[in-house]
């Protein structure tokens, strides 16, 4: 249940913005956005009728993306080859999380990330522990954990 709803918190469909909140995201003009759309960098979602721009959270990561990318001093299309990169590693590291992560628990008086076995055996679970803002891993003997 847990992972259901955590997945369910993650799901990048889900998060929408119209044209106004996505530019103040990004820090950038509806004419830029426009543009960047044109050129086929970033795209609104379908819409019905006269509906205004609706973008939904991978456009709003490349609009960031490229306006920082730019502030850098990069070119567009400099700036937008990055962008593919950048978010072909966050696609990776969704895959990871929707496939592993099993839920939040305490191991030790500490948060613990269960990641879930490590062994194709199952006699160890993966977690990753989080204390004073830094991440160390972790296993246990699933007979002792949580699972």
């Amino acid at each position: 249940m847990q992972k259901d709803l955590f997945l369910k918190l993650i799901d990048m469909d889900r998060l929408i913005f119209g044209i106004s909140e996505l530019c103040k995201m990004a820090g950038v003009t509806p004419r830029q956005l426009r543009y960047w759309e044109q050129k086929g960098y970033i795209k609104a979602r379908a819409s019905e009728g006269n509906k205004a721009r609706e973008y939904d959270a991978n456009a709003m990561i490349k609009a960031v993306l490229i306006k920082h990318f730019l502030d850098e001093g990069y070119t567009l299309n400099v700036a937008v080859q990055k962008i593919q990169r950048y978010m072909a590693n966050m696609k990776i590291i969704r895959s990871i999380i929707r496939e592993h992560f099993v839920g939040i628990e305490e191991i030790d008086g500490e948060l613990a990330v269960n990641l879930g076995y490590f062994d194709e055996a199952k006699r160890q679970i993966l977690y990753v522990i989080v204390k004073d803002g830094r991440s160390s891993f972790k296993l246990v003997d699933a007979s002792i954990g949580n699972n």
